[in-house]
């Protein structure tokens, strides 16, 4: 692929891969609950001593680690719909026809029906 065609994606394609990763931070979620669950188990029915204080250490590890895995999510799914909501020309009222430049802050919007140009993601 050209580089300048990399840089570039279409707002839909863009929309997509948001969503993809967000729902991948929240799959890791969810294995790392089930971990978690899977050592609550284990610990029920093999506790003694030492190895009972080593894996609750490793469980409150697993448990920080499973709510900033759910705080990606989040993060990341909410701004994909605040860019969603905002991707509509206010002009001639077309939905996600510009490009995105891949990373950056604030994304800038060029219609490419009617020429409009707005910024998505600042108030």
């Amino acid at each position: 692929m050209h580089p300048k065609v990399m840089q570039h994606l279409k707002f839909n394609r863009w929309y997509e891969r948001q969503l993809f990763s967000g729902f991948a931070w929240l799959v890791s979620c969810l294995l790392c609950g089930f971990l978690f669950a899977a050592i609550v188990e284990y610990i029920a029915k093999h506790s003694s001593g030492i190895f009972t204080l080593i894996s609750l250490v490793v469980l409150y590890g697993i448990g920080i680690g499973c709510i900033e895995l759910f705080r990606r999510f989040w993060i990341q799914l909410s701004f994909a719909q605040y860019c969603a909501n905002s991707a509509t020309c206010s002009d001639c009222g077309s939905y996600g026809l510009f490009e995105v430049r891949k990373d950056t802050w604030p994304i800038y919007a060029r219609c490419q029906k009617c020429d409009h140009r707005w910024v998505i993601g600042q108030d």
